[in-house]
C-alpha cells in the first residue's frame, strides 16, 4: 500500500515542526511519503529545516509563487499536484494542512486497509452541522488511480463558495463514488479538540499544541489514543 501525505499551506511554519513530532510516533510514518506544497515564496527558510526533519526517504518540498488567494489557494495546490502527476503512483493521497496534527492513526489505518481494494474514490469527513455540503477540506483522502480527471481544476477560478462546498459540488457533479468516515461524534469542529474518532487535532493555538506534545512524550503509552484523554476539549 502506497500512501502520500500531501500537506498544503501558505504561511504556516512552526506547525511543520510540531507535525513532524506527532507523526514520527505513528505507524503511518513508516509507510508514507510526504510532499509539502507551500504557495508563499517568501516563507522563512526554517521551513526547509523542518522539512528535513521528516524521516521519510521520499519527501519533496514545493515552494511556488502560484497563489490564487486565501479562498482558492488550497484547491489550486491540489489541482497543481494532480497536473504535475505526482499522485499517480499512490493508492491513497491524504490531503491535510500542517496544523491538522495526527495524534493517533489506529482508526485511519483501519480505513486505509479495509478500503484498499474497493472502488470508493473519496473519503470525506463532516465538521459543520448546519451545512450538508460542507465536506471538510482540511483533511480528506482520495485514490488518485481511480480519479481519472482533475476535478479540482474544473471550476477552480469561477466558483464563489468555500473550498468545502466546492469539493462537495465537484464530487456530486461528476458522480464520483465517495463515503463518509467518522471524525467528530457530533459532526462539529466546535469547540476545537482532538476529534473522537480519527484523533486529528486541528489547532491554531500553538501553545495548546505544545502542551499536547509535552504530555504525549511523557506518557508511557504514546502509541494509543488513551494517552491523551484529558486534552479532548478546548474552548476557543
Amino acid at each position: 500500500m502506497k500512501i502520500l501525505l500531501y500537506i498544503t499551506s501558505h504561511q504556516q511554519l512552526e506547525e511543520y515542526n510540531y507535525f513532524a513530532q506527532f507523526i514520527k510516533r505513528l505507524q503511518i510514518n513508516n509507510i508514507c511519503d510526504i510532499f509539502i506544497y507551500c504557495n508563499c515564496p517568501s516563507i522563512n527558510s526554517k521551513l526547509v529545516t523542518y522539512y528535513q526533519s521528516f524521516t521519510q526517504t521520499n519527501k519533496r518540498l514545493f515552494i511556488t509563487n502560484l497563489n490564487a488567494g486565501y479562498r482558492v489557494g488550497g484547491v489550486e495546490a491540489i489541482s497543481e499536484g494532480f497536473d504535475m502527476g505526482i499522485f499517480q503512483e499512490y493508492d491513497y493521497v491524504i490531503h491535510l494542512h500542517p496544523d491538522v496534527y495526527l495524534t493517533d492513526d489506529k482508526y485511519l489505518m483501519e480505513i486505509l486497509n479495509e478500503n484498499l481494494n474497493n472502488d470508493t474514490v473519496f473519503f470525506i469527513t463532516k465538521s459543520c452541522t448546519n451545512d450538508d455540503k460542507f465536506f471538510s477540506f482540511d483533511f480528506f483522502i482520495f485514490k488518485p488511480k481511480l480519479l481519472h480527471e482533475n476535478i479540482f481544476k474544473k471550476e477552480l477560478y469561477t466558483f464563489s463558495n468555500s473550498p468545502e462546498n466546492y469539493l462537495c459540488d465537484m464530487i456530486y457533479k461528476y458522480e464520483i463514488k465517495h463515503c463518509f468516515i467518522k471524525r467528530f461524534e457530533n459532526n462539529s469542529w466546535f469547540p476545537r479538540r482532538i476529534d473522537e474518532n480519527l484523533k486529528l487535532y486541528h489547532e491554531h493555538d500553538l501553545e495548546k499544541v505544545r502542551n499536547i506534545l509535552q504530555y504525549v512524550f511523557t506518557s508511557n503509552d504514546v502509541s494509543t489514543s488513551k494517552c491523551i484523554p484529558k486534552f479532548t476539549l478546548y474552548e476557543l
